[in-house]
């Protein structure tokens, strides 16, 4: 599965499936927390304070659960058989403590569409420690990546031109960059 820096896709088999974008983000959700949800924190994860009754909310996880093969639990929402997924790969290796592998894998937000409570709080989790990450790291070409995916992060670029060094052809575009970064 993959959820980051787009609308996400989901393959089951070799074979994509079709899911719409609130069952993306269950999904989504599911694979981030593998210990599942309760029913009402899953809602709200999903909805917020917005007034959705139970059987909308229903019809989506079980919409989700047919799509799956039944792969979702029922009293404890959690997904019963492995999810692979880009944003979980790019979180495991940061806590590995191996920027190098989550710059590689890290191709933008967590459903930049989604305005679900969860998906923000995650998105915005996410986008912090891979940040923190890259300005923690003395290697150019991190910065550089990460820099591609976050082209108004003026401290990102400065970072990048700090670490290359003076006859680098590289500079250019980390000068580039923190210039359209601080331009109004």
């Amino acid at each position: 599965m993959s959820c980051l820096g787009g609308a996400g896709e989901v393959v089951r088999d070799g074979v994509p499936v079709r899911l719409r974008p609130r069952q993306l983000e269950i999904l989504t959700l599911l694979a981030l927390e593998p210990g599942g949800f309760s029913p009402e924190r899953l809602r709200e994860a999903l909805y917020g304070d917005r007034p959705v009754s139970s059987s909308t909310f229903k019809a989506e996880v079980s919409h989700l659960r047919r799509a799956l093969g039944g792969h979702i639990a029922t009293r404890r929402y959690a997904a019963t058989a492995p999810i692979a997924c880009d944003a979980v790969d790019v979180l495991r290796a940061l806590e590995r403590g191996d920027t190098a592998e989550a710059a590689e894998r890290y191709r933008g937000p967590l459903l930049p569409e989604s305005e679900a409570p969860g998906i923000v709080e995650w998105r915005e989790h996410l986008e912090v420690a891979m940040r923190e990450a890259i300005l923690a790291s003395t290697r150019p070409e991190l910065a550089l990546r990460y820099g591609e995916r976050a082209p108004y992060d003026a401290e990102v670029h400065e970072h990048a031109l700090r670490l290359l060094g003076e006859g680098d052809p590289r500079r250019g575009i980390a000068a580039g960059r923190l210039s359209s970064a601080l331009r109004p």
